[in-house]
């Protein structure tokens, strides 16, 4: 008997060791996904006085609600933008996203700006806003 819950137990760690290696640390074989920085998952550029562009990394999107363009004195500036997809958000429900870029052109843009935005990586992190202070002399 002593002999079949040794073999027993002598199986079941061996399992238990095969299994946890296969899962890895997120429980996927897929390997760990990487969470990049906000600076890398979200690059800000601004080519043109009144354009502004964020490139955003693959696994990740930037939530459109949530990303605006103030003037010093803090009024929000009027923005034409690309188009946005519709994304089923499991807290805000249904809200508008853009994946792999953003491009902004400001009304009656002034030499400086502040660009507040925040977005999510696919893997269920979400970034803390960010705000960067753009300024283009002409």
């Amino acid at each position: 008997m002593q002999r079949v819950i040794s073999s027993f137990i002598t199986g079941a760690c061996f399992l238990a060791s095969a299994c946890a290696q296969a899962q890895g640390s997120f429980g996927s074989s897929f390997g760990t996904p990487e969470l990049l920085p906000p600076e890398q998952a979200f690059v800000v550029s601004q080519p043109e006085a009144d354009v502004i562009v964020i490139t955003i990394a693959e696994g990740t999107y930037l939530y459109d609600e949530r990303t605006m363009v103030q003037n010093d004195s803090g009024d929000i500036l009027k923005t034409q933008r690309s188009e946005s997809t519709m994304y089923d958000d499991p807290l805000f429900g249904p809200t508008p996203i853009h994946k792999k870029a953003l491009r902004m052109k400001v009304s009656d843009a002034p030499n400086l700006m502040v660009l507040t935005y925040q977005g999510c990586a696919d893997i269920g992190f979400c970034y803390p806003p960010q705000q960067t202070e753009l300024s283009f002399s002409r």
